[in-house]
């Protein structure tokens, strides 16, 4: 889902293009306040003060901590995830994007129109412009009432219609004057005392050949002033109606020619990043890429670039990867290696903005590039051709931001990394994987020495384990430790998966904040089914969950798997034969996928213990059901006395769905052997003693071969029989 925030009209948000109510002027007002000052703490006291000024209520502060409330829960439901509004030590944050507030995109297009305009480059410079002014829909602030807004908005207006005179200026340099005329009548009778916007209708009607309405028009703005201000006009004014009547070439249009095409001799860029010089653990990865992306002088002209993607989850380690194999080929690819950050994990660059970098970095002069994207492209395949150029494009959030980069030739090589698996045609995939629990040791060893994880083996050992071998979040660890930290110490704060995220941290940043983009990506129903399953503590996750366990239909759970695995939040569990599928959940996703679980909105969150009641549900129907399809004859009665009242575990499945999870029964239990003693395990801890006896009565009576060499599995499972068994006599249960 993507949400949006406007102030340049109407205050308000939009999840999809689709408004959220903001009920209340007053509320309005805070929300405007605080997208004024979006990714600052705001005190209750500037709250105070730009609401009521010198004369607040006595019950200011907590009108503002209701708002404040009222805007959360409006924001969460309206986005079904966690809002941007946080309560911070000093008052409170409205985090954004740049791209999520208007009058944030006004800013940067307005700076980058100015930016465009000062290189020459005036047909640039007017789009940009022109596409930052349609984001005005009216007077800034509609809607809020509060004292701070009168003054805020004339501001803004002001700046609007620099803007806009800025924006005349430059098209009529272009020639556009007689296009203008009709709009540049309109706005002088909006603001008869603006002098430059006079100034400008006056020049448009000069080059259209009516030099008494021009003249006319200058006149009637110095009556004005005198009559009604007993001001005499200023000096633009008095000059431009004496140029008018002497008829001074000055005021011809000149339309400047765009210098013709040159480019540098032969630029070789080097623009890749240093590699990191603590780089291992991947050497099988770095060897077979670059084995496929080195030198190949027999590779056929009509072949196309090479491209390979890297991806893999976040924080796995694909930008050094990625470094390490463009440093090892650069050689080569004597022409040049270029490096573009894509930024898909914040805010995605436009590939059209990229393509001006690379342009200028092999040499085209500014005011050569053209503009549009297609004839951007273009120019930079043709300048690719009969060269020999590395490209690494970093972090890459969708295909049509890479695509318009890609050279044509054979002799080029294209590296793409991206934390989603980017559908990018023709692209050798690479899987950047987590590392072993060898390689997540020979890291921590980089980081901090032989010396130092030869003191404490066996924790070194779980702290690796517990950071799902990911190189960013060993990195975060190691830095703990260089404080002085133990590993014994961090392992046993890293066991808590609530505050996990917030011990792997440093002040340049932290795994949570890494993380985030690839949950605030996420559609509503795989959010929503992340924030389900992480409850689950079984080693796999079964594909029914998202149906029992968050309420989708069986083909929304399917697409919102196949969306999380896109996303590397889930990794499939491989199987060789056709049957359902299993997932794995590495258990720093599970962390934050709790965290936002606890933040979810009323509307929409359940308790953990109901997410767990559901799924025992489901696999105490499916463990009966798998047993009576191999012992017509065995297994009891599905018992309908369950945590969740009105609705019977037998109504979980439709007879369609329990045929093709249970196509081969024998192998679903053999599979879920060790998921069914965890559910049978908690189900006993919750005292909820009817589906764990129906599960553990289902198992004893399955056939023998069914168990297969899972020793610990096989024990606990056993015990736990026990337990409900004494349980059932004792009448314990639900």
């Amino acid at each position: 889902m993507t949400l949006r925030f406007t102030v340049l009209g109407p205050v308000g948000a939009a999840v999809d293009c689709e408004p959220v109510g903001v009920a209340r002027p007053r509320r309005r007002a805070v929300l405007a306040y605080l997208l004024l000052n979006a990714n600052r703490v705001v005190s209750v006291d500037q709250l105070t003060t730009a609401i009521w000024e010198s004369t607040p209520p006595a019950t200011a502060r907590a009108q503002i901590q209701s708002e404040i409330s009222a805007l959360r829960w409006t924001l969460r439901r309206a986005d079904d995830a966690t809002a941007p509004l946080l309560t911070k030590p000093g008052g409170y944050v409205l985090n954004l994007a740049p791209d999520e507030l208007d009058l944030a995109t006004y800013t940067g297009l307005a700076e980058l129109a100015r930016v465009e305009g000062n290189r020459g480059r005036l047909p640039n410079a007017r789009k940009l412009m022109r596409e930052a002014l349609t984001l005005w829909k009216g007077p800034a602030l509609t809607g809020a009432v509060a004292a701070f807004v009168a003054p805020t908005r004339e501001g803004l207006e002001e700046t609007r219609l620099a803007d806009l005179e800025w924006l005349i200026d430059i098209e009529l340099q272009l020639g556009a004057h007689r296009d203008l005329i009709p709009e540049l009548t309109q706005y002088v009778a909006e603001y008869p005392l603006r002098e430059l916007l006079r100034a400008h209708l006056v020049v448009a009607l000069y080059r259209s050949d009516r030099q008494p309405e021009a003249l006319s028009v200058a006149r009637q703005g110095r009556q004005l002033l005198v009559d009604e201000h007993g001001l005499d006009p200023g000096p633009l004014l008095r000059e431009l109606e004496q140029a008018v009547l002497r008829q001074d070439p000055s005021l011809a249009v000149t339309v400047s020619e765009p210098p013709p095409l040159r480019f540098a001799d032969q630029p070789r860029p080097a623009q890749l990043p240093p590699a990191s010089p603590l780089f291992v653990g991947r050497q099988a990865d770095l060897a077979d890429l670059v084995r496929r992306l080195g030198s190949d002088p027999d590779r056929p002209a009509n072949a196309g670039p090479r491209v390979a993607l890297l991806h893999g989850m976040p924080g796995v380690g694909k930008s050094a990867l990625a470094l390490q194999v463009a440093h090892a080929v650069a050689a080569a690819y004597p022409d040049g290696q270029l490096y573009a950050d894509l930024a898909g994990s914040g805010r995605p660059r436009n590939p059209d903005q990229v393509l001006e970098e690379l342009l200028r970095a092999l040499g085209v002069a500014d005011l050569a590039i053209p503009a549009g994207l297609a004839a951007r492209a273009a120019l930079l395949r043709s300048l690719f051709t009969d060269r020999r150029c590395l490209l690494l494009l970093d972090d890459a959030r969708a295909v049509d931001q890479v695509l318009p980069l890609l050279p044509a030739g054979a002799g080029c090589t294209v590296l793409v990394t991206a934390r989603w698996q980017l559908s990018l045609p023709g692209a050798h995939r690479h899987l950047v994987a987590p590392m072993s629990d060898a390689q997540g040791l020979e890291t921590l060893a980089a980081h901090l020495g032989p010396d130092r994880l030869a003191a404490e083996p066996v924790a070194v050992r779980a702290l690796s384990v517990l950071c799902d071998g990911l190189p960013l979040a060993l990195w975060f660890a190691a830095c703990r430790m260089y404080r002085g930290r133990w590993a014994a110490d961090l392992v046993a704060l890293l066991r808590d998966p609530q505050h996990r995220l917030d011990e792997l941290s440093t002040d340049a940043g932290s795994m949570r904040d890494n993380l985030a983009p690839s949950f605030r990506a996420l559609s509503a129903a795989a959010s929503l089914t992340l924030r389900r399953i992480a409850v689950l503590p079984t080693v796999t996750v079964p594909d029914w969950a998202p149906t029992v366990c968050a309420g989708l239909a069986p083909r929304e759970a399917m697409q919102a798997l196949d969306e999380l695995v896109g996303s590397h939040l889930l990794t499939p569990v491989p199987r060789q034969t056709v049957g359902p599928h299993r997932y794995l959940l590495p258990n720093l996703v599970r962390s934050y996928a709790l965290t936002a679980a606890a933040d979810e909105s009323p509307l929409t969150a359940v308790s953990a213990n109901q997410v767990l009641a559901r799924a025992v549900d489901g696999w105490s129907v499916l463990a009966q059901e798998a047993v009576r399809r191999l012992v017509p004859s065995g297994g009891r009665r599905m018992d309908d006395r369950h945590p969740q009242p009105g609705r019977s575990p037998r109504l979980l499945f439709s007879p369609a769905e329990l045929d093709r999870l249970l196509a081969r029964p024998r192998d679903w239990l053999h599979e879920e052997q060790e998921n069914l003693a965890t559910v049978v395990a908690v189900a006993g801890e919750q005292r909820w003693t009817t589906p764990a006896s129906v599960i553990a009565d289902a198992m004893s009576r399955a056939p023998a071969r069914v168990h297969l060499g899972d020793e610990p599995s096989t024990a606990r499972y056993a015990r736990t029989l026990s337990a409900v068994v004494r349980d059932s006599r004792s009448g314990s249960g639900w």
